[in-house]
């Protein structure tokens, strides 16, 4: 039953695709962590859901897994309802083991309300340090075609990773390609589907070299799907990161 909603929740959203970036029933977090990182980091994400109706409204959550290698980190999870009243706002702390049970992993969040009420989603995923936490806003914005990622850098101070949320299950290819500030190659590669998922690679998957400033094009196979991407830039000493969404083009429709 909950798989068919969200089946009938992204046709409507392919439909009216502005709804990924305003107020809307639902949205996609495109990537969601609970796993450790380098230079002693544990990641976490933070989940915030605002309801902006008058009366309650009940939210259910579809968790995509991580794909590494072809092989998914886990099998799509779907949340139970949960219900939030009106005009408050639900926090969930560390969402992918306080809700889903996971450890050790990440993934891409879709979250829609069952009646149609707006919700407004917010996103943090976090490390604790010695003087408090630092961490990224996670949001999303809906591509197609083509999108960009700026101000990335690969090298002895940061390093850059690519995220991309397919999330159809249906096989698709993702061309990269990585340039430098004067627009010369620095790198290039291919990131393949055969189902729903994230998938995220570090530049050095690319052949990028040492990359002191640059950005990103990344480009689908298959014109009029929709999907996102992400770039994160990680400061190699601390582990801080900055979360740049891909943007494209003004999306028209299908």
């Amino acid at each position: 039953m909950l798989r068919r909603f969200f089946l009938a929740a992204s046709l409507i959203l392919a439909a009216a695709p502005s709804w990924a970036q305003f107020v809307a029933p639902g949205g996609t977090i495109p990537v969601v962590a609970n796993l450790s990182g380098k230079n002693g980091t544990f990641w976490r994400s933070d989940v915030q859901i605002l309801n902006l109706g008058d009366s309650s409204t009940s939210v259910v959550m579809q968790l995509y897994p991580e794909i590494v290698n072809g092989v998914p980190a886990f099998q799509p999870m779907v949340s139970d309802p949960i219900t939030i009243a009106g005009g408050s706002q639900l926090v969930l702390s560390n969402i992918l083991q306080s809700k889903f049970g996971l450890i050790d992993v990440k993934g891409a969040l879709m979250i829609y309300s069952t009646d149609g009420t707006p919700l407004v989603l917010a996103s943090r995923t976090y490390t604790n340090g010695s003087a408090g936490s630092y961490g990224q806003d996670v949001s999303s914005i809906l591509v197609d075609g083509s999108a960009w990622v700026a101000g990335v850098e690969n090298d002895s101070a940061y390093r850059t990773n690519l995220g991309i949320f397919w999330p159809w299950d249906e096989s698709v290819q993702f061309i990269v390609n990585i340039y430098n500030t004067d627009g010369q190659p620095a790198g290039s590669g291919q990131i393949t589907f055969s189902q729903a998922g994230l998938q995220q690679k570090g530049l050095d998957a690319f052949n990028v070299g040492v990359l002191p400033a640059g950005y990103i094009v990344i480009t689908c196979n298959k014109p009029g799907e929709l999907w996102y991407a992400y770039g994160t830039t990680v400061d190699q000493a601390s582990g801080d990161a900055v979360y740049r969404p891909a943007r494209g083009y003004q999306i028209t429709g299908q």
